[in-house]
């Protein structure tokens, strides 16, 4: 085998040369196949090259998870959330600050600017 070492393990190539095994025998005399390249870190173009989060995290940082597809933000920060209804009536308090009540208030003001001219 190409790449023996000393303590009973060997080295060999898969493919072209990307992920290499590593052969090691046991203390009981078996031999097996430990990868020296994690999988799990080889990532894919497409996720690779996929837009980031950029929410800033507690640490201060910009989190650098990919977004969640049509939104800005990664599932961890909001990505999957569909926000509020519009016209929120579970907020709605009084209605002192409704576009209906301050049309009406802008409406007398410019009553009294004229009235008074």
């Amino acid at each position: 085998m190409a790449g023996c070492r000393q303590l009973n393990t060997c080295t060999s190539i898969t493919g072209a040369g990307r992920l290499s095994l590593q052969r090691t025998s046991t203390p009981g005399g078996r031999e097996m196949e430990k990868l020296t390249i994690n999988p799990m870190q080889l990532q894919p173009e497409r996720l690779a090259m996929a837009p980031r989060c950029l929410a800033r995290t507690r640490a201060g940082t910009e989190c650098q998870s990919p977004v969640v597809k049509g939104k800005r933000r990664c599932r961890m920060h909001g990505g999957t959330n569909p926000g509020a209804p519009k016209g929120n009536r579970n907020a709605w308090k009084h209605g002192g600050r409704s576009a209906d009540a301050m049309a009406a208030a802008r409406y007398l003001r410019e009553l009294a600017r004229l009235v008074s001219e």
